[in-house]
């Protein structure tokens, strides 16, 4: 059984599919042993929680919300914090596509065409007024000199019937550069295809990527070419690329990592997207839990929340009007020696029985124009809506 089919056919209330580029895919089945973290130092606490759960060999998986608060609505049983230890599991390749047919849908009301491809999924998309504005006061508040930078999130929902399985194995195949991860508990699942890595730990070698400025992918390569240049010579991007860097090497300075020097921001080619990239790498000697503790140092990252990061998140938290549950948090795994790979959970989607809830969310900056911040928006949502529909 391969690992999609061992996720598909899991009817427990945990399960959990992970993928990360150019490697084979496991999933975990079931759990042996679980902790669930709240409060400001919920990071510590999970990295004490996968020192003292974690025996050699195996791994623990954990997910975390945005923002430190109780799960409610749509993202119950996904609370600020969770790590649970599986009881099997499950490694192998991934198939190009789910089922004999490739279809999204199952069971008697999907039918062939599965119900969706364009057919039963209805997308309700009723923010584009309100993030303009919402984006129109972010400005405000950064030509005031409240912020530097702020992300401003919006959510769409889609209506009918998804195979979580599915939606992973369309996502493997076309996010190849991506962590492509699903996190099941009971009827829902959280899915997603990340291409920003927050911290990864192997052995002494600590790794991060600043991922931030976008530009869209062209309908031919001149086109292409010129979004791209566009996208490396534009001093908007390149000031919010440079937020990002300066606050990781910061933040990963002050935990105790020695870092290396800093190259220069390369363009990262996706489906779909153009994004300025920056990698980020450094020394520290592994402790049990220690990749959480960096997790913590690093969360909630410019890229995703602003700067200055308190008073970003006090913005977001009084404008964005949504719940971002675990979209743009951290999810991952470590290891008994305090080894992992923590991605931030972007291009996702929260399913459901009814169908799918996806947030994506922009940078504003000084200058930054409210229509072209929902155009980026709005590629970052095909991404996923491109596999369902």
């Amino acid at each position: 059984m391969t690992p999609l089919e061992a996720f598909g056919a899991w009817t427990g209330d945990d399960r959990v599919f992970w993928r990360a580029p150019g490697q084979r895919a496991v999933v975990g089945l079931g759990a042996a042993r679980t902790v669930e973290v709240a409060g400001p130092w919920r990071f510590d606490d999970a990295a004490a929680a996968a020192a003292e759960m974690l025996d050699e060999g195996e791994i623990a998986f954990g997910g975390f919300a945005f923002f430190d608060q109780r799960a409610a609505g749509a993202w119950a049983g996904y609370p600020s914090g969770r790590l649970v230890v599986p009881e099997r599991l499950v490694r192998g390749p991934v198939p190009e596509a789910g089922g004999a047919d490739g279809s999204l849908g199952g069971g008697a009301d999907g039918g062939a065409d599965g119900g969706l491809g364009g057919r039963g999924l209805q997308v309700h998309d009723e923010t584009r007024s309100t993030y303009r504005d919402a984006v129109k006061k972010a400005v405000e508040a950064i030509d005031d000199g409240e912020l530097a930078k702020v992300v401003v999130a919006r959510v769409v929902e889609a209506v009918g019937r998804v195979d979580p399985a599915v939606v992973l194995a369309r996502l493997a195949g076309r996010f190849r550069s991506c962590a492509v991860f699903g996190i099941g508990r009971g009827t829902t699942c959280f899915v997603g295809a990340s291409p920003e890595v927050l911290v990864e730990q192997d052995g002494d070698v600590v790794t991060t990527y600043a991922v931030a400025g976008t530009a869209p992918r062209g309908a031919d390569p001149a086109e292409d070419a010129a979004h791209a240049e566009r996208l490396v010579s534009d001093p908007k991007e390149q000031a919010e690329h440079r937020y990002v860097v300066d606050y990781l090497r910061t933040r990963l300075a002050l935990a105790g990592v020695e870092l290396d020097p800093t190259g220069e921001p390369e363009l990262r080619t996706l489906p779909g997207i153009h994004h300025l990239n920056t990698t980020i790498t450094g020394r520290i000697s592994p402790a049990p839990g220690g990749a959480l503790r960096l997790v913590g140092a690093l969360h909630p990252t410019p890229a995703v929340g602003g700067t200055p990061s308190t008073f970003a998140q006090q913005w977001i938290t009084e404008h964005e009007d949504l719940d971002r549950g675990w979209y743009a948090g951290p999810v991952g795994w470590i290891d008994h020696r305090g080894c992992g790979s923590f991605y931030v959970a972007l291009r996702s989607a929260l399913v459901g029985p009814a169908g799918l809830r996806l947030i994506a969310g922009a940078g504003v900056v000084a200058g930054s124009d409210p229509e072209q911040e929902l155009i980026e928006t709005d590629i970052k949502l095909d991404a996923v809506l491109d596999v369902v529909t």
